[in-house]
């Protein structure tokens, strides 16, 4: 017979929390994630996945990739399709501000992550070249046509980011062009449907090595200031699937954070751990990358 006080117990706790109480022991706790896009801007999870982070910490992982932008994958997370959302920390928090409520609780990339790729040509017509301070390089979106992954996407943000910064109106002074992922982004380019794209290594990598385009900027070094040392993705999830699944949320992190060591201590073994993710790049491609 159960004990009083064990019954009210078990009677107040969640169905989140509920269901975490009766999973089979033996069972690996699986989380699924929603991220927004493929690329290197996620490639902690990639690294997790492969050198088997997750899985040592008993996760079973699902990760769904939108391709229409972080708005998609979050409105997801908010619905309960999904429990984790990895991407920009401004649209958990445009949401939060609107009533709908996510948690962030772990930090994932702290350097903007996105590259802005523009054509042989665009460069060369915008005389990209004899451009010195990040102000004049932005203002050479002037009149181009950029794709990006989703509206409100995290690249569609970097591109109207960089815009604003140059003195540009993005809804006016050039054409932002929502697209879709990265294969979609690169038969765009390579066809001059577009002069440039904004996505992550190694898509913005492909536009460089194979079809001769130039980085507007190198975010990773730090060449536009404002997002220079930028907390610019990271983790979120409901505030009660966190409440119930507290263990699960930090073993998610542990994995993370092995997989970054093993990235910083081990990059051949980080490399070999993500190829598999990217069967149809070269490894040149990736190498660059």
């Amino acid at each position: 017979m159960l004990h009083r006080r064990a019954f009210m117990s078990l009677a107040a706790l969640t169905p989140l929390a509920l269901r975490a109480a009766t999973a089979r022991a033996d069972e690996p706790f699986r989380i699924t994630i929603a991220q927004p896009s493929e690329g290197f801007l996620y490639l902690p999870i990639y690294a997790a996945r492969g050198l088997g982070c997750f899985r040592d910490e008993e996760l079973e992982m699902e990760v769904t990739v939108f391709g229409k932008g972080a708005a998609a994958a979050l409105t997801s997370v908010i619905g309960g399709e999904s429990d984790i959302y990895v991407g920009l920390p401004a649209v958990p928090l445009q949401a939060w501000a609107k009533g709908q409520k996510t948690q962030l609780f772990a930090a994932l990339l702290k350097q903007c992550g996105s590259d802005i790729v523009l054509s042989a040509d665009a460069a060369r017509r915008t005389g990209l070249g004899a451009r010195r301070t990040p102000s004049e390089k932005a203002q050479a979106l002037r009149g181009l046509k950029i794709a990006v992954a989703g509206a409100g996407s995290i690249t569609d943000l970097v591109v109207r980011h960089v815009a604003i910064h140059g003195g540009l109106d993005p809804d006016r002074d050039l054409t932002i062009i929502p697209i879709g992922g990265g294969g979609n982004m690169i038969a765009a380019f390579a066809q001059g449907r577009v002069d440039g794209y904004c996505l992550s290594a190694p898509t913005s990598t492909i536009g460089i090595v194979k079809f001769g385009g130039a980085l507007l900027f190198d975010f990773a070094k730090g060449e536009y200031p404002p997002l220079r040392d930028f907390l610019f993705t990271a983790l979120s999830a409901r505030p009660e699937w966190l409440e119930a699944n507290r263990g699960p949320a930090v073993r998610l992190v542990r994995a993370l954070a092995r997989a970054m060591e093993t990235m910083r201590t081990h990059p051949d073994a980080a490399r070999a751990a993500i190829g598999p993710f990217y069967p149809g790049v070269e490894p040149a491609v990736l190498d660059a990358a």
